[in-house]
């Protein structure tokens, strides 16, 4: 797995993330175990996170971090031994305390579209611990990647309940 340069235009999801699948990933029906989804999609939150200023130095700094309260996965395609995948991450909506983001992961080599994970994150002070305020230099860096995603709208499958 790697962080890769965001080299996207500002009104698009940032592409922060793409990984190889592993062999140990594959479960016993020959493809990508539930759980990886998860693991592939928690790496694309950790590279969002570098990419707004809370990266290991700030959370060690700061004692300041995103806990994840909230998730919803959608295994949309089975994926198979070897397959490349890439990440990309849309800010769906933040507040002073919190974020909605919205991960697609896709198989590279067809653009076609695997899994969704959607993520309500909150921002904690865990030298206290409690929620807390983002720092004017990580809520400026959210409010700029939300003002270009505004003009996206909501993600296909954002915001959805299970059901029968």
């Amino acid at each position: 797995m790697h962080v890769t340069v965001d080299s996207d235009a500002p009104d698009a999801p940032l592409a922060l993330l793409e990984a190889d699948v592993r062999e140990e990933w594959i479960d016993y029906n020959g493809h990508m175990s539930e759980a990886y989804y998860v693991l592939v999609c928690g790496h694309a939150t950790d590279a969002f996170l570098d990419r707004i200023g809370m990266d290991a130095d700030h959370r060690q700094r700061t004692g300041c971090s995103l806990y994840t309260v909230e998730a919803h996965v959608r295994y949309l395609a089975e994926v198979g031994r070897g397959a490349q995948l890439r990440v990309t991450s849309q800010l769906v909506a933040m507040d002073a305390k919190r974020v909605r983001l919205f991960h697609r992961m896709l198989d590279a080599s067809t653009g076609d579209l695997v899994a969704t994970e959607e993520l309500l994150l909150l921002h904690v002070d865990a030298s206290v611990p409690r929620t807390a305020p983002f720092a004017d230099e990580i809520r400026a860096q959210l409010e700029s990647i939300r003002t270009a995603h505004d003009v996206l709208g909501l993600p296909t499958g954002a915001g959805r309940a299970i059901t029968l």
